[in-house]
């Protein structure tokens, strides 16, 4: 009897030291766990006050929608009375710029339902689950689990509305990138106006000067005219008196008929030059015999946008001027157009000469040989002129 109540003692003890040792083990463990538990709801509660408590609203007051228009209306050389415009932003969700929406931030009442893992009844205790009747309910309200999911759906309309902005700055790329593509075509044709208009004020500029001095020509003509019509009704007048006169006063009268002659010829002549001239009768090249007919004496000034000169002045032998505008100086020089050609020793070391351009007359300065005349870019130019180069007719 003795032996077996030793034996019960010894194995009470033998257990008594196994509870023990669990006893120290679990501590540790329950600590862990206690402290985790701990740590997890204040990350649950510190959390609450990263994600909004509601979505952004559309038809906020006061917070109206933006807009960025752009004139859609086509380009064309006319003015457009009824712009069209396109808004960039009429499908852009602006609601998600609005700053201050009011986050969950979760206290110590939230800290403290966390804490609730089951649900309990009115009384304080633990119901049963009616989809698992052997396990407690830990679903429902004033649980931890009513938190989680109240948290846990906020946090996916969070990333959806995170992903929608992604989409929408991904369109927002998209049309920024059409809009500088649309942009950059704009500098190149501007440039090109630029280059164009330039050039166009040139010309009009010389189309004015050239206008003015065909009207003062012009002028000069009519003035001409009606000293011709002075003068024939004066040689009429004669005429009818020398009618009654003797044969001398004939001879007279015949010469003075050939001088009305000659000077409504030379209207006629002057009246059709300068109706040319004033039309830009540019291709009347006149007759001219072959041969050397003058120097380039100067060259004009280099000019914008290609940096070349425009005209040179040219100093014509007696010969060849009065052949342009006759022996008494009196014609109208034709705008004729005339090669200009350089001398030059070959390889052989013998002199030959070289067209180098083409130039067109165009204006006459009295009492001298000089003639201006523009060079004409259009034409297969191998060089520049220079001072001596000679004149050639074409």
């Amino acid at each position: 009897m003795n032996k077996a109540v030793h034996a019960l003692i010894y194995v009470i003890l033998v257990v008594a030291g196994v509870a023990l040792y669990f006893e120290i083990n679990l501590f540790d463990k329950k600590e862990l766990l206690k402290d985790s538990n701990s740590q997890l709801r204040d990350c649950i509660v510190k959390l609450s006050s990263y994600i909004e408590a509601e979505d952004a609203k559309d038809d906020d007051a006061g917070d109206p929608p933006p807009e960025a228009k752009r004139d859609d209306s086509p380009i064309e050389a006319q003015e457009v009375e009824d712009i069209s415009w396109d808004n960039l932003l009429k499908e852009y969700p602006y609601k998600f710029e609005r700053e201050g929406q009011k986050l969950m931030s979760w206290g110590s009442k939230e800290s403290g339902q966390l804490r609730k893992l089951y649900f309990l009844d009115g009384e304080g205790n633990r119901v049963r689950d009616p989809a698992n009747p052997d396990k407690f309910q830990t679903t429902g309200p004033n649980t931890a689990s009513a938190l989680i999911e109240v948290i846990e759906g906020r946090a996916r309309r969070q990333l959806e509305t995170l992903n929608t902005t992604r989409e929408e700055l991904r369109k927002m790329r998209v049309k920024l990138q059409d809009l500088v593509s649309e942009f950059n075509k704009l500098p190149p044709q501007m440039r090109q106006d630029r280059v164009t208009i330039v050039k166009k004020n040139k010309e009009i500029e010389d189309l004015t000067g050239e206008k003015a001095k065909l009207e003062d020509q012009l002028q000069k003509t009519k003035a001409e005219v009606e000293e011709l019509k002075a003068e024939v009704t004066s040689s009429k007048d004669e005429l009818a008196k020398a009618r009654e006169e003797t044969e001398h006063v004939r001879e007279d009268l015949e010469k003075e008929q050939k001088k009305v002659e000659q000077l409504n010829n030379l209207l006629k002549t002057r009246t059709a030059a300068a109706s040319a001239a004033a039309a830009g009768n540019s291709g009347n090249r006149g007759t001219m015999t072959s041969g050397d007919k003058g120097k380039i004496v100067k060259v004009g000034p280099k000019v914008e946008p290609n940096d070349k000169a425009s005209f040179v002045v040219v100093k014509f032998e007696d010969a060849a001027l009065n052949e342009l505008i006759g022996e008494d100086r009196n014609g109208v020089l034709p705008l004729i157009e005339m090669l200009v050609c350089r001398k030059v020793n070959g390889a052989d070391g013998k002199e030959k000469r070289t067209i180098v351009g083409r130039v067109r007359l165009r204006q006459w300065t009295p009492g001298t040989n000089f003639v201006t005349a523009d060079i004409l870019p259009d034409w297969l130019q191998t060089e520049e002129l220079k001072e001596g180069d000679v004149i050639i007719p074409d």
